[in-house]
């Protein structure tokens, strides 16, 4: 419920910037940015929390605030005082309050879940998300069309609170001691260093930022390709993402097996490379039936997020030591979502500079095509670095 309620803020504050405020493509850039930035900078500031404090109480703090931020939308849409500069601060602190969120989520599903359960309990989870990847962006365009994107994004809020009850349900075993620490700096060292024990994640790492530059950019710009090049409406842009998220929940279904037939390495090299360049086929949109080609490239992607996501969470799951779960997904979170921030801004400015040189139509589009291009050399690292090599989470388990 709460993926749901997310993916229609995420529709709905770039059409909110786009329509009602005419953003700029570095606008929407920097919005766009100002959504995940909070992960790099609160994700690593905050790591050394997730393996001191309740893991629940972090998860019912963070939905707590994160509707708090989002309901702030409502009453300057009330009062008429909606702004860029409100919008971003509002995406920071969600962003922020989600990287905390998610480290601490992530470091509790080893604690519920047997070892040799992980990576189906992660598929589960995939599914989940996926299904909310699908119905969120469609019921998004719908309601934003309806009842516009302001009340939208109320729903986003609604959805933690909801999301807050049904954390409160769970009970979970061996909570870390809340025991303070003087020395917070060292802290968060400390964490980076524990993280540099697992080779493989830094390869991972390097991987995802690149997929994440290149990813980003592609997602800036396709909001713009769609509004402005293509001269599709909230609706359509609903069903294209829509679209991803329905061919999502075939790829978390699909996870495991790829995993176990073709190893996890290849997996992974497979999956990061055709997430990034589905989205080089953009430019077919121009000879007709735009809405067709961005959904096929949606789909192409889409299916591939999950296979990455559920194999990469399930082998860091499976290296990591339970106590330093949460220090370690908050600093790789931390490098991955920098990626996203710096993609968010390459292609807003990319944009900018080639609409300025070729036109609004052409120039978005080829914005795109080159973020596109960009993510698709994200499996060098994994190749550089010996990840594409491991077979099995058998395997990958005896690393130090």
């Amino acid at each position: 419920m709460s993926a749901v309620g997310t993916q229609l803020t995420a529709l709905a504050l770039p059409t909110l910037a786009i329509f009602q405020l005419h953003a700029t493509p570095l606008e929407v850039g920097w919005l766009t940015a100002c959504s995940f930035a909070g992960y790099p900078v609160v994700g690593v500031l905050g790591a050394p929390l997730i393996d001191r404090f309740a893991h629940r109480s972090m998860l019912l703090a963070m939905n707590g605030l994160r509707a708090t931020a989002l309901a702030t939308v409502a009453l300057a849409g009330a009062l008429g005082l909606v702004s860029l500069g409100q919008l971003a601060v509002v995406a920071l602190v969600v962003s922020g309050g989600t990287a905390l969120f998610d480290a601490a989520y992530q470091a509790t599903v080893p604690r519920l879940v047997q070892a040799d359960r992980l990576l189906g309990a992660n598929a589960r989870l995939e599914t989940s998300q996926a299904t909310a990847n699908f119905a969120g962006p469609a019921l998004a365009g719908w309601l934003i069309g309806l009842i516009g994107a302001v009340a939208t994004i109320i729903g986003d809020a609604f959805s933690y609170l909801w999301s807050a009850l049904m954390v409160s349900l769970i009970t979970v075993a061996d909570e870390p001691a809340r025991t303070p620490r003087p020395n917070p700096v060292r802290d968060i060292l400390v964490s980076f260093v524990i993280w540099r024990r697992y080779p493989a994640l830094i390869a991972i790492a390097a991987c995802v930022v690149i997929s994440n530059v290149g990813n980003m950019a592609v997602r800036t710009a396709l909001l713009l390709v769609t509004y402005r090049a293509f001269g599709l409406g909230p609706v359509a842009a609903g069903w294209i993402l829509g679209t991803g998220g329905l061919a999502s929940v075939l790829g978390a279904t699909l996870a495991g097996r790829a995993s176990t037939k073709l190893g996890i390495g290849p997996s992974l090299v497979i999956a990061t490379t055709i997430e990034g360049l589905a989205w080089a086929i953009a430019p077919l949109g121009l000879a007709g039936a735009p809405f067709v080609v961005l959904g096929v490239a949606s789909a192409l992607s889409g299916v591939m997020t999950p296979i990455w996501n559920v194999n990469v969470v399930t082998l860091r799951q499976r290296i990591v030591a339970g106590s330093e779960q949460g220090r370690v997904v908050a600093v790789s979170r931390a490098f991955a979502t920098a990626g996203v921030a710096i993609g968010a801004v390459m292609g807003g400015a990319l944009a900018t500079i080639l609409e300025a040189a070729l036109g609004e139509q052409m120039g978005l589009v080829a914005a795109m095509t080159a973020g596109a291009l960009v993510a698709s050399l994200s499996a060098i690292p994994l190749i550089a670095g010996g990840v594409a090599r491991m077979r099995t989470l058998q395997v990958v388990a005896e690393t130090p």
